[in-house]
């Protein structure tokens, strides 16, 4: 059970995490330009605000789709469960963009979801079902880039149970 939700929680944000290329309309092509390519991702993740965190690992490939949109592919591994991802993330105007994944594996009520850019970070936000209680959650994912070879990709989202909003970690993403 633990694996299927930080499953769908990572799948959400490895989506998220391998933005468009060249962007004409106000956006920052270096954050863009410095997300392209081949990435590994490592960080810790956990599934309630009480659960014990655990080791993640990620690859991810990004290749251009025109101008403004970027598709995603690779896998995530956590706790010997290993899910592939496959979606894209894509610039509608200005600083406003929407993500797209594959519902089956996320439980999504929503596959398309959307975010705004502030300097280098892109917010996302979106709304799913617990994979235990079958409760909504809402879930906020947020991008950072670092440097011309790194960026982070933070998630937190709501406890079922209390409603109250919690950390489920962070993994760093690096070109390989």
């Amino acid at each position: 059970m633990l694996n299927k939700l930080l499953a769908a929680t990572t799948l959400s944000l490895a989506i998220l995490a391998v933005p468009t290329t060249t962007l004409q309309v106000s956006a920052s092509p270096k954050i863009f330009d410095n997300m392209t390519g081949s990435f590994r991702g490592k960080g810790l993740v956990k599934s309630g605000p009480k659960a014990k965190k655990e080791s993640i690992r990620c690859r991810l490939s990004g290749k251009p789709d025109g101008a403004k949109k970027l598709k995603m592919t690779g896998n995530c591994a956590v706790s010997g469960f290993v899910f592939s991802l496959n979606g894209f993330i894509e610039q509608t105007s200005g600083n406003s963009y929407r993500a797209n994944m594959f519902r089956s594996l996320a439980n999504l009520k929503q596959s398309n979801f959307s975010g705004k850019r502030s300097g280098s970070k892109i917010n996302f936000s979106f709304k799913a079902k617990d994979r235990i209680g079958k409760q909504d959650v809402s879930a906020r994912i947020t991008m950072n880039v670092k440097n011309a070879s790194s960026f982070d990709v933070a998630i937190s989202r709501t406890d079922p149970k209390s409603g109250k909003n919690f950390s489920v970690g962070t993994i760093k993403f690096a070109k390989r």
